[in-house]
């Protein structure tokens, strides 16, 4: 299901790119890959491997005739003359009537605008090379021999989709190339690595490199007093919406490892993440609502299916229990009882509903 959306918003991209030039010849890379989608759907692996392939091979040989074709019109001295920047080149080569370089560098403005190239004909270029490559094709190539059990190749072949992820058409689909790769290293039980990558996913997150944020809510979940749980989700907000599964991963990994400090640190992180991500698409949702308490969060959530079925996804209701569950552990019983009541009372998931009054009668044992 996500590979089929996320082939309808790659598609969706592509077509409102290409509709605007009438001449724009068909993508036949494009063409493969979304064949490659229905075959992977279709559960017809040999032929989702096949058409992958002829996405690869199909966009390399478009954008070697694409660099072909600009450096071709570049080499006219009056188009040199004209500079590099985008606008006097463009004028230069529709007077000749070039319309077909001119088109190629239209739709990469239009793709990424001519600040992610700097204004510079000769920095598309040197994005052109980078392009040949289709890590959307390398990745479903992964997860075909990830599926069957074929570890080293998938894992060959979603190194060759990050190595190129800047050019992928949903940025974000290097988050899952990373997951991919930490699940490759857990499946072959090499948790070192998989440690390795799932911190390689926070590489760029502020709120993990942020000290004081994190000795501030573990200060608050440490004072242990009556209305900690209360303030440790009133005071605290962080926004690394792609890193709550890697948050909870690493929580569970350090616990295992008797890292009890870290895996509170990540635990934290992953349910004040979750509550912010969550929030924001409850406000974007009812106009009328605001972030009064848990409780009340937890109620509206439970009026969206879909949203509670990004939560189940995301781990993000995994996320509140696991702190619970860590809080118990270090002795803050005080912050633990007062969340694990909220989630045995109101959160919108049966399975953590019923693991919270499990972990409330432990402790009352």
């Amino acid at each position: 299901m996500k590979k089929t959306v996320l082939f309808f918003i790659f598609s969706a991209l592509c077509f409102s790119l290409f509709s605007a030039d009438k001449k724009a010849k068909l993508d036949e890379s494009v063409e493969a890959y979304r064949n490659a989608i229905e075959a992977m759907d279709a559960l017809d692996y040999g032929k989702a491997l096949k058409y992958s392939e002829d996405a690869i091979l199909y966009r390399k040989q478009r954008i070697e005739k694409q660099i072909n074709t600009v450096k071709n019109s570049l080499s006219a001295k009056r188009v040199q003359a004209a500079g590099d920047h985008f606008d006097p080149v463009l004028t230069v080569l529709e007077n000749r009537k070039e319309y077909e370089t001119a088109d190629i560098i239209k739709y990469y403005i239009k793709k990424k605008g001519k600040d992610y190239f700097d204004n510079s004909v000769n920095n598309l270029l040197i994005y052109l090379e980078s392009s040949k490559a289709f890590p959307e094709a390398h990745k479903l190539i992964g997860d075909i021999y990830k599926l069957e059990g074929e570890y080293k190749f998938a894992e060959d072949y979603y190194l060759m989709a990050l190595d190129k992820a800047d050019v992928l058409d949903i940025p974000d689909e290097k988050y899952e190339i990373l997951y991919m790769l930490a699940e490759i290293s857990r499946l072959e039980d090499d948790t070192a690595k998989m440690e390795l990558r799932l911190m390689n996913i926070l590489a760029e997150d502020k709120n993990y490199k942020d000290a004081a944020l994190k000795r501030s809510m573990i200060g608050t979940i440490s004072a242990n007093k009556n209305d900690s749980m209360t303030k440790f989700f009133n005071l605290y907000r962080a926004n690394s919406y792609n890193c709550i599964d890697a948050y909870n991963q690493l929580a569970e990994y350090y616990h295992e490892a008797n890292r009890n400090d870290k895996a509170l640190e990540f635990a934290a992180l992953a349910a004040i993440t979750s509550l912010t991500r969550i929030n924001e698409i409850l406000i974007s949702r009812n106009s009328i609502y605001e972030y009064e308490n848990i409780e009340g969060f937890m109620q509206e959530a439970s009026y969206y299916q879909d949203i509670i079925e990004w939560g189940n996804k995301n781990s993000a209701w995994k996320s509140f229990n696991i702190l619970a569950s860590y809080s118990t552990e270090a002795g803050y019983k005080n912050f633990s009882k007062a969340l694990l009541r909220v989630i045995a009372r109101y959160t919108p998931e049966t399975y953590w509903q019923r693991d919270a009054v499990l972990q409330l009668e432990h402790m009352t044992d």
